[in-house]
Order: structure tokens, then sequence, then C-alpha cells
């Protein structure tokens, strides 16, 4: 009688508790998406399913599941309306009347609870014996993926990186690529990052917000993010931590890490630890960035460093970049990235900017137009691949294959079939909308390879691309 007696309040513990994180989560999604102004119960928050709800983050996604490039970092109490704060006030009384009511609770359901209540807020608290474990999966891991490579410097670098081996090792391939928004940037990021070596991050500049960095002074700042990203130093980059907790892609995108610290045994806060993060970078051979916001002209500090940096400039057809800023995603809203004027202003300038880059630092940046990959992915790869020091690994190899024979006609897909892709603008786009970029954007699409039309109708790849030539 008394142990049934028993399992009934521990039946009803559980109840209680479950209640509380229910009504503590929908809450705050509420609170947050208010923030963010997004409709709640949206498909913003259905697409962001993958990823582990923390009771203190949020997913954030537009209406139409892709990640919004836009979190602010300054919304603070007082900015929370009366009402709102007056339900903080109350789930916190839920909060701690359901505490005590679990206090009778075994040892180890309480262990649980508190776990799941607060284990994973705090990333400074993950014990040092987790972080080294971790660590050798990720190496072991890395070891077994490029073992057997025809690339000796990849499993080189593997095998004398910390922590089993204390020797030092090759320096990181860095690669950085340079473009804006809607540029086939998510694609190319994703094929560099399908590398079993590689170390990816993913926007570091998402804490900026939707525009593109043209200020010294944000510059400065945004450059700093970026060399210690690159020199694998998180002691001084909370924003960007601080954001990342909140647009968890920043982290899930970077697949060497996302596989170990995602995990229920360690929770989340793994994934944002800063001595976890620092030696996971140092343990892969080569790293992957890609930034879209910041003008190109700015990374000359980047490659000035004593750092093995490639800046790889991607650039697109302003048709095809308008049209699927235009159709495509709906937080597109600020003049940087709905005017198309601006737009090739931009492309003008980062071109030159790549151009003078290239000839500076030789060897060091490479120019590449997304039609050009997009009509013949495998080649235009292998190309790529060479001169940036990266072996065609068969996992870049199914990569291809899946993603470029094929539609996922989503706006945050990378699956295409990539040829259609190129004309694809003029299935979509009134001739007058057309006019109207041709107009603006002539001095940049005559010097990029992109010829105007006069009709939508029957275009073909000949008569919208020409070979693109490099001075």
């Amino acid at each position: 009688m008394a142990r049934s007696m028993k399992q009934v309040l521990l039946g009803a513990g559980l109840f209680v508790l479950t209640f509380f994180l229910l009504l503590y989560h929908t809450s705050y999604l509420s609170i947050t998406s208010n923030f963010l102004g997004e409709p709640q119960g949206g498909q913003g928050s259905a697409g962001s399913r993958v990823f582990k709800q923390d009771l203190l983050g949020i997913h954030s996604r537009d209406a139409e599941g892709h990640l919004s490039p836009f979190i602010s970092t300054t919304t603070t109490t007082t900015s929370i309306p009366a009402h709102r704060r007056l339900v903080n006030v109350q789930n916190d009384r839920y909060k701690s009347k359901a505490l005590s009511e679990l206090s009778d609770l075994p040892y180890k359901d309480l262990e649980l609870a508190k776990k799941m209540l607060g284990a994973s807020k705090d990333p400074s608290k993950v014990p040092a014996h987790v972080i080294e474990h971790a660590l050798s999966v990720i190496k072991v891991k890395l070891l077994e993926e490029v073992t057997n490579r025809n690339f000796s410097d990849a499993l080189a670098a593997a095998h004398l990186a910390l922590p089993i081996a204390n020797i030092t090792r090759p320096p990181h391939a860095q690669v950085v690529i340079a473009t804006t928004w809607r540029s086939g940037s998510t694609f190319l990021e994703e094929l560099l990052a399908s590398h079993p070596a590689v170390f990816n991050h993913y926007e570091p500049l998402t804490q900026f917000g939707l525009k593109r960095i043209r200020e010294d002074s944000d510059a400065y700042e945004a450059i700093r993010v970026i060399r210690n990203l690159l020199g694998c130093r998180y002691e001084h980059l909370d924003n960007y931590l601080n954001t990342a907790k909140k647009l968890t892609e920043m982290i899930s995108r970077n697949r060497l890490v996302w596989q170990t610290c995602h995990h229920d045994k360690w929770s989340d806060a793994l994934c944002f630890n800063k001595k976890f993060l620092r030696e996971a970078c140092l343990l892969a051979p080569w790293s992957t960035m890609k930034v879209v916001r910041m003008r190109v002209k700015f990374f000359r500090s980047v490659l000035e460093e004593d750092l093995d940096v490639r800046l790889l400039y991607l650039v697109r057809d302003p048709r095809g970049v308008f049209n699927s800023r235009r159709s495509s995603v709906k937080w597109c809203k600020t003049p940087d990235c709905n005017d198309p004027s601006g737009i090739c202003q931009d492309m003008h300038e980062d071109f030159h900017a790549a151009l003078q880059l290239r000839k500076d630092f030789p060897g060091r940046v490479y120019i590449l137009r997304y039609e050009d990959l997009a009509l013949n992915p495998s080649n235009k790869t292998a190309s790529l691949l060479d001169h940036l020091g990266f072996d065609f690994d068969p996992k870049m190899k199914s990569f291809l294959a899946s993603h470029t024979t094929k539609n996922f006609d989503k706006p945050w897909s990378t699956t295409r079939e990539s040829a259609t892709r190129v004309t694809y603008w003029a299935s979509k786009l009134p001739i007058g909308v057309v006019s109207d970029i041709q107009k603006v954007c002539k001095d940049a699409m005559a010097e990029l390879g992109y010829r105007s039309v006069n009709s939508t109708n029957n275009i073909t790849v000949d008569s919208v691309l020409e070979p693109l030539v490099l001075v």
C-alpha cells in the first residue's frame, strides 16, 4: 500500500513538473516571438523541430521556415510589456511551487529535473572531464573520416591535433566565403562543409542584424569577430555566442561539433562552452566561414593576418538575387537588402575590391560566379578545391549528386536542379521589374558577364550569360 502511494505521489510530481515545463516554455516562446516579430505557432516554430528547444532559447525562423538573419541583442526587461512581465512573475511562482512539491522525489528524478530546468543554461559550468571526453570523440571521428583518403596533410593534421597528441600540427587552411544574401552562398558553404575534415563557422556576423557593414566602427568589430574565430579564440566572443544560443544553426551547421555536443547526456551547454569550441576548432585541419554582411574591401586586414586564409568571392546575377529576395523570404525589408540600385552598387565595388585583393595576395583570392558552379558543379568544384588545397572527398561528391539533380523548392533548401536556377528568375519576374534592375545594374552586369534582355520569353543560358573575364 505504501509503495502504491509512493508511486502515485511520484506520478503526480512528474505530472506537475511536465505541466510547469510546458507552461513555462509556451510562455517564453510567446514572449520571445513577440520580440522578434514572428507569428506565434506558425511555420517558424515547426521549422525548428530538428533542434532541441532549450528552456531559455528559441530558434527564430521566418514564416517560410528559414532562420531569420536578425536577432535583437538589446532587448531589456523594461522593454517587455507590463502584462508580459506579469506572466514572467507568475511563471516564477509556478516554478517555486513545482520544485517544492518535488522535494520528496528520489535523487535520480531530482537530478533529471535539475538538468531539465537549469543544466543546459550555463556553458561555463560544463565539467572538464566532459569536455575532454567530447574532444577525444571528435578526434577519433576525425581520424576515422580522413584515414585512407588521398590527402596526407589532412591525416597528419588530425593525427597531431590535441588532445591525444600534444605535438605542434600543421596550421589550419582557412576559407572565407564573401558574398551577400541569396547568392547561392548556403549551397557553397554546405558543399565545402560536407568535407569530413572541415570545421564550419556559419554566418558569424549575424549579431549585426540585417545590414551590410559599411562603417569603420562596425567593420572593426566584425573583423575582430572573424579574426578570433579563424584563430579559434572564443574567449572574447560573448555577443557571438549569445546570438548562437538563439540561432542554433550557427553551431548546428558545424558537423564536427554538433554531432558530438548535441547529446542528451551532456545537454546543449557543451555546444557553447568556450574551451570546448576552441579545442574542437584546433582539432580540424581545415575551416570554412560564410560572411554575407561585410563589404569585400574590409577583408584586406584579414588577409594581412599571419593566417593561411583564402578568400572566396561569390557573385550572382542581380536578377536572380533580387528574385530570390523578393519571392523566397519574408525578412528582406531593409534598404541594404531590397534596393536593386544598392545591390548592384555593392556588387560593382565588391568585385573591384576582390580584383585588387587578387593582385595583392596572389593565389589567395578566388572569384566565382554562382552560375558557373550551377551549370557545371562537378568540374567547377574540382577546380575550386584544387585552388583551395582541399581534396575532392567522396562525401562532397555525394553532396553534389544529391543537391544538384532535383528540386526541393523551399526558400532555405539547397537541393536544386542547379542548371535550371540560372534562368529561373525569367519565369518569375515581370519584364518591367527586369528592365528596372538592368537599368540600375548596367555596369555591374556588363563587367561580370550578365547580358541584358528585352523579353523574358524563350530565355536560354547563352542569352543571359557570357564568359567571365578576369583582368
